[in-house]
């Protein structure tokens, strides 16, 4: 997450220069590219994760339940993204970017149950 949102910070600033507008605008693209390209990381690297840590094999069963439950998994973390957008908001627009992943753990404490809930159920 730290080199992702410094990744974001470096491309579309919202610290320094530019109207309150353009940094509100720059934290919204943050939550964008959080919810659509961190978090599908995220999801893929936790089924996989998860199933080795279980002692499943990888081809035989992680690859499959990965086939299985990526995309149900990847909607539920959009959805859950969505509801939580507004504190993700909050946090890219007004907090430094140190305090930023704090924040964003905190917050995906709920995003976490919900995928884990959807992943193995």
């Amino acid at each position: 997450m730290h080199y992702g949102y410094d990744l974001f910070e470096t491309v579309v600033p919202t610290v320094g220069g530019g109207s309150a507008l353009y940094r509100s605008i720059a934290a919204l693209t943050h939550v964008l590219a959080d919810c659509v390209l961190l978090d599908a990381i995220f999801v893929m690297t936790g089924i996989v994760f998860t199933g080795l840590l279980e002692g499943h094999r990888f081809r035989q069963q992680v690859i499959p339940n990965l086939r299985r439950v990526y995309l149900p998994t990847l909607k539920a973390s959009v959805m859950t993204c969505g509801l939580l957008a507004p504190l993700q908001f909050l946090s890219f627009r007004f907090l430094p970017l140190s305090l930023r992943v704090l924040s964003v753990n905190a917050v995906d404490l709920i995003w976490t149950g919900v995928i884990s809930f959807v992943s193995h159920g």
